[in-house]
């Protein structure tokens, strides 16, 4: 087995994702198709209380709050970047006063109430964590959510589902190994290991290679 990968530390993702803000919005050649299914997965429409983990610079949360919410859905979205939280708060502006956006290192646990959200998002996060700091964010997210509540998730992966491994994502794993800062520290993952079985039941997962590039997309309800 090889050794870990070198991840960035919580100061060192800030002051990445802070000095490069103004490019995330460059990546959904990637993010889109994998959020498109993501959406068209996870009901979003039934949901009251949203939380999106990592939220970035919004643009995930308003494909959902421009057509895919309830006139009542509340949406609060976290992140450990300023400058992205900014932009977050620019974009989502027309939707106040339903829009909560709050500074937080995810690491550290969650601040939200027990049995509190229908959805939790956390697309493009895991692939920043290391094995110890998923498995605690999983369980923070299993406290978070209602029962019978949708964990709503997508990551760069490996491999496709049938077992594929692209020649992209080769390349994206060779430049995260030797150069973390290149790619913002995002190495591919596999999200259904996170998932306790006794604890969470797979509502659907897939995945989508845009460009030769493999993001995994895993929908799992709270048991």
């Amino acid at each position: 087995m090889g050794s870990m990968p070198p991840l960035l530390t919580p100061k060192e993702a800030r002051a990445h994702y802070d000095a490069h803000a103004h490019k995330q919005d460059a990546q959904g050649w990637y993010e889109d198709p994998a959020f498109h299914i993501l959406i068209a997965l996870s009901e979003f429409e039934a949901a009251t209380d949203i939380l999106e983990v990592g939220c970035g610079t919004g643009r995930f949360a308003e494909m959902i709050l421009r057509e895919h919410s309830g006139r009542n859905t509340r949406y609060t979205g976290i992140d450990i970047a300023p400058a992205m939280l900014a932009r977050a708060a620019r974009r989502l502006e027309r939707f106040a006063p339903h829009v909560t956006l709050k500074p937080g290192d995810v690491t550290l646990g969650l601040t939200a109430a027990s049995a509190h959200m229908d959805r939790i998002i956390a697309t493009y996060l895991f692939d920043l964590l290391s094995p110890a700091q998923s498995k605690n964010l999983v369980a923070e997210f299993h406290r978070v959510l209602r029962p019978g509540g949708f964990l709503c998730m997508a990551s760069l992966t490996p491999n496709t589902l049938d077992g594929d491994t692209t020649i992209l994502t080769q390349i994206w794993r060779l430049v995260q190994k030797r150069w973390p800062w290149i790619v913002g520290g995002c190495r591919p993952v596999n999200l259904r290991p996170l998932l306790d079985s006794s604890r969470w039941g797979v509502v659907a997962q897939e995945t989508v290679s845009p460009r030769g590039l493999t993001s995994e997309v895993l929908v799992a309800r709270k048991i």
